[in-house]
């Protein structure tokens, strides 16, 4: 019998943008070594605090880039890093930090699971290049190394206006205790620096990304902290990038519901979901969704609506215009509707009804491969196992893969999958300005050449695949088998 190796999925990321930088990038990010006060950085520590947050305006600058709703990954159960980072001629990326090779030594999987480095893939030469400019540098997490200075468990990157944005947690020098730090580096692999600390947690219960939106030079994430084996606290925070400022927004009844299972921005608004879940009793999974709640936060007003027009329950939303595209299944009948919410005429439109499925999961938000619907801005995406998920032929994992327009018109229909006759594989999804791309891992234990022509990130004009076109360019990978990138 065929062994099956789950593999893990390469952290990718971004936005499109230029790679010019000029020298005074940095001038307003407070220094690595600084330290970051209270009043007007980050939180020190929001694991126990009690405090009242109030709504308050933001100072936003409009000319900034909107974020990219394809690019988030938003589907639950994965992780919030998983990005593309597209710049002019090439790509940016950071290793897994459970990717190193199995026959390591214990001082190489320390390296590659505090350091997390970042690398540069110029895609006219297809080679990778460590993302660090300094001469004779040794790349082991050194203080000087642009790449891999921060030691630290890696929740997220992304790329935005010119710069790589992480989020790490780091051992503080209190005993048991790590800080959530936010972190950006240059392009050109010089400098890597502290924007701002966020908030501190016990080491023995790290806090829990859920969704991290990048819009209009503010960073909004939603979390999870635990202070002990409970069910933790909901915080929803936005960082001014500029400045550094944290503030927490006060979610209604936060603590009630699991919040922010999708999350996205558009315009003046981050919009985002809270849900009232029926767990079994025993093994704690997820039974039903008793009540959805969809807002939207004004990021210059500070004020929170409902979006009352939504319904109580559905499977996944995306923004785009003002205008709110959102999936309803019926499990029972394995079918799945697309509608429409224009937010501004207070209008709903019905794009897709009754559509037959091979294959569905859950209706609910939260629940894990869930049909899900996707915007570059220029077209729809929807994926009925969601933005990642893997082919099983043994269990019956099918993912089906459709492409509309605005209008509600199917262009495309097809699998998610870059060679779907074999009988293992699993994919992330991501689309950006009218480029789709999947992260394809494909797992043969008897066939690890195979695994290493076909594991990696693909990419293809979404126009080139609504014409029939199928040569999808491969980019960069990581594999166990080869043992690193590139």
């Amino acid at each position: 019998m065929k062994m099956k190796k789950v593999l893990s999925i390469i952290l990718t990321a971004t936005i499109l943008l230029t790679t010019a930088c000029s020298d005074n990038n940095t001038s307003s990010v407070n220094s690595q070594n600084s330290t970051i006060s209270n009043s007007s950085g980050g939180v020190t520590d929001n694991t126990t605090s009690s405090m009242v947050v109030e709504n308050t305006p933001n100072k936003v600058d409009d000319t900034l880039p909107q974020c990219e709703p394809a690019n988030i990954g938003n589907e639950a159960g994965t992780n919030v890093y998983n990005r593309i980072m597209k710049g002019t001629d090439g790509y940016y990326y950071s290793q897994h930090p459970w990717e190193y090779r199995e026959n390591a030594t214990e001082e190489m999987k320390v390296y590659y699971y505090d350091e997390m480095p970042l690398y540069y893939y110029d895609t006219e030469t297809g080679k990778s290049i460590i993302l660090c400019s300094k001469p004779q540098c040794l790349h082991d997490g050194n203080e000087f190394c642009a790449a891999t200075s921060s030691k630290g468990q890696l929740y997220y990157n992304c790329l935005y206006n010119g710069y790589i944005y992480k989020i790490n947690s780091k051992r503080t020098e209190v005993e048991d205790t790590l800080v959530l730090q936010l972190l950006r580096a240059d392009l050109q692999g010089n400098e890597l620096s502290l924007v701002t600390d966020i908030a501190q947690f016990i080491d023995r219960y790290p806090p829990e990304l859920h969704n991290v939106v990048v819009h209009c030079g503010k960073m909004f994430i939603a979390m999870t902290a635990y202070v002990a084996e409970d069910s933790g606290t909901k915080h929803l925070y936005v960082i001014d990038l500029e400045s550094g400022e944290v503030k927490e927004i006060n979610v209604p009844d936060a603590q009630k519901y699991e919040t922010y299972a999708y999350m996205t921005a558009d315009g003046d608004y981050l919009y985002y979901a809270t849900e009232d879940i029926k767990y079994d009793s025993i093994n704690k999974y997820m039974i039903d969704t008793l009540k959805t709640v969809t807002h939207r936060y004004n990021i210059k007003t500070g004020e929170t609506e409902i979006l009352s027009a939504m319904p109580e329950v559905y499977s996944s939303f995306t923004v785009n215009n003002g205008i709110v595209y959102y999936t309803v299944v019926d499990r029972k009948n394995d079918t799945f509707c697309l509608y429409s919410y224009d937010t501004v005429k207070d209008e709903k439109k019905t794009f897709v009804e009754d559509k037959h499925l091979k294959y569905t999961s859950g209706k609910y938000l939260s629940g894990q491969n869930s049909l899900s619907v996707f915007t570059d801005r220029k077209y729809l995406y929807i994926i009925t196992s969601g933005g990642a998920n893997r082919y099983n032929e043994e269990v019956g994992i099918y993912s089906e893969f459709y492409i509309y327009d605005f209008d509600g018109k199917m262009l495309y229909e097809g699998v998610p999958g870059i060679d779907p006759d074999k009988e293992w594989w699993e994919y992330v999804f991501s689309a950006i300005d009218g480029n789709v791309y999947f992260y394809y891992n494909i797992s043969d234990n008897s066939d690890a050449l195979y695994f290493d022509e076909i594991t990696g990130l693909y990419t293809i004009k979404t126009e080139d695949l609504i014409n029939g076109k199928s040569d999808w360019t491969r980019l960069y990978k990581t594999s166990s088998h080869s043992g690193g990138m590139n």
